[in-house]
């Protein structure tokens, strides 16, 4: 996975909805799992292109982040396995990924190289509601 990558996986998958429930981390195997809600921008990207009606969805998203040496959490309870995370960015640095959700909530990985995959699964589904960021000024 290059750094121009994973702007591209970041954006795909900003503003994601991830239950702590779903995020596995499994140290003999070096790799963190996690399942997230997806939210789907690239229909409004190609609804607004086209000039069509926009229906917004989401779809679940697996995404594997192999090389893990060691997992950290800031502001996450990993034991309220009832909590939801809002993604909004990745952060790299010298064999360091930062998950960044809102909150100031963090999830810190210590890797070993740039490895991840994500994979849409099952069918889409509809939502009414369109993430909102506030502006910044």
């Amino acid at each position: 996975t290059s750094p121009g990558d994973l702007k591209v996986l970041s954006a795909l998958l900003q503003d994601s909805i991830v239950p702590t429930a779903d995020i596995l981390y499994t140290p003999s195997q070096k790799k963190v799992i996690m399942v997230l809600q997806r939210f789907r921008w690239e229909l409004i990207k190609n609804a607004e292109t086209i000039g069509k009606s926009i229906v917004y969805q989401r779809c679940l998203c697996g995404l594997v982040i192999d090389k893990v040496e060691y997992m950290q959490t800031q502001q996450i309870d990993m034991n309220d396995r009832s909590q939801f995370l809002n993604f909004l960015t990745f952060y790299d640095s010298d064999q360091r990924l930062d998950l960044q959700f809102s909150g100031s909530k963090t999830i810190r990985l210590s890797i070993n190289g740039l490895k991840l995959t994500a994979k849409d699964i099952g069918e889409s589904w509809p939502t009414t509601q369109r993430p909102k960021h506030e502006e910044t000024t």
